[in-house]
């Protein structure tokens, strides 16, 4: 029997026919034109560090674990080359050993460059956008079993930055890099109102800047960073710890304890506040230091809405926890993205605050994404590829101005639908 699917955020699961992990990528090429042959539809899976359906088939899942090599750096452009199948953990320390670095990095490193890149993964800062938008080129394995390249001169490149895994299986990418860079994070703690007055000021005078704010309880955490020659106090021993320990077995625990019994998710909230949102700061190598120790499972709803619209939202979606009694026992996040020109990109066309929904255990998780969606959807809201939301073709194709285009493009590139899977439907369409 295949091997069972899982997201890591364990939304979805699936036993597809086959899975395939080629080597290069004329195997690639080969598993693409076999499954086509067969009528079955391909998805590729990096980290699987998701919450959405986007890997989701009953036909073959790739793994392109075997493909995980950074493969060149252009010192005079500034441009790293690497495989796709390559863990953003190794890439960057690929990076570090060599004296570069991504100027933005998400939250997590645990997904592969295609996986990350496919779905827009951003980390917070209005002076660089989302880590596709670093993109210079791109290879792709068509349906037809043949190899698109793509460079900055192809007008097909904003379409394939965010490609959803819709237009092939991404073997190869190159990336703007810079020298490797140390960054001084601090955290703030703050009231509700303080942060939220404080958020959009902060983020356009900071390079990272981004907002923690915790349900139920006035207990905020500004947090922002910037480049700094200080020496370093980034210890990865605690970051093992905050792991291992905080985050896998007490945070765990708390989590558990409030899915159990709801009516103690504003006490522990409190407590949570207590121990966590204390001031800190901390001097490091860039990526170390703007990524985040690996929380335990948990859920996430993601709306990206223009930056201006920051403070509104998250006060009006405060004001619908407390009118619908909802029970949130997780964090909501404002993280900035610069706005690109990137067909599929939650930021195109407009800088843009991240809104992160998220949720451990509730009940009333499917109310509290509700009512959020409603709230981002007067600003216009787009989804987050990789997390969970409620959408169909018609909104996103209210919401994303160049949508029609990139269905356009899909169907040129993959006729038959090998790459189009329940997930890629809902966007461009049947």
């Amino acid at each position: 029997m295949s091997e069972r699917f899982e997201t890591w955020g364990k939304t979805h699961a699936v036993v597809p026919a086959a899975w395939a992990s080629p080597a290069d990528e004329a195997e690639v090429a080969e598993v693409v034109r076999r499954a086509a042959a067969a009528g079955q539809v391909v998805r590729v899976v990096g980290g699987g560090h998701s919450w959405s359906d986007g890997v989701v088939t009953d036909g073959v899942i790739v793994r392109l674990d075997r493909l995980d090599q950074l493969l060149q750096i252009d010192e005079q452009r500034g441009l790293a080359t690497a495989q796709a199948g390559m863990r953003f953990r190794a890439f960057n320390e690929a990076l570090a050993a060599r004296g570069y670095a991504v100027s933005i990095v998400g939250s997590i490193d645990q997904q592969s460059l295609a996986g990350l890149l496919a779905t827009g993964t951003h980390g917070s800062s209005l002076v660089h956008g989302n880590l596709s938008s670093f993109i210079v080129a791109m290879r792709i394995v068509t349906a037809t079993g043949e190899v698109l390249v793509l460079d900055e001169g192809d007008e097909r490149l904003p379409a394939a930055r965010v490609s959803l895994g819709a237009l092939g299986v991404v073997t190869q990418v190159t990336m703007r890099v810079e020298r490797a860079f140390q960054v001084t994070e601090s955290n703030t703690p703050v009231s509700f109102e303080a942060g939220v007055q404080a958020l959009t000021t902060l983020a356009g005078e900071s390079e990272w800047a981004k907002l923690w704010w915790l349900p139920h309880t006035d207990a905020a955490m500004l947090i922002r960073a910037h480049r700094s020659d200080t020496p370093a106090t980034y210890s990865p021993r605690q970051r093992a710890f905050d792991e291992r320990v905080v985050n896998a077995r007490i945070f765990k625990g708390v989590l558990a304890l409030g899915a159990v019994f709801p009516a103690l998710i504003p006490a522990l909230n409190r407590l949570v506040g207590a121990v966590y949102f204390t001031p800190r700061t901390v001097v490091g190598r860039s990526d170390l230091v703007l990524s985040m120790a690996m929380p335990p499972v948990h859920r996430e709803s993601e709306w990206a809405i223009p930056a201006e619209h920051a403070a509104d939202a998250i006060r009006r979606i405060r004001a619908a926890i407390e009118a619908q009694g909802l029970r949130v026992n997780f964090i909501l996040e404002a993280r900035f993205v610069k706005g690109d020109t990137n067909w599929m990109s939650p930021a195109y066309g407009r800088d843009t605050v991240q809104i992160g929904a998220y949720v451990g255990g509730s009940p009333d998780r499917e109310a509290f994404y509700a009512a959020v969606a409603a709230i981002v959807a007067t600003f216009g809201g787009r989804p987050h590829w990789g997390k969970e939301a409620a959408f169909d073709a018609a909104l996103i194709r209210r919401v994303f101005p160049m949508a029609g285009a990139f269905a356009t493009l899909v169907r040129q590139l993959d006729p038959a639908g090998v790459f189009r899977n329940p997930f890629v439907r809902r966007v461009i369409g049947s």
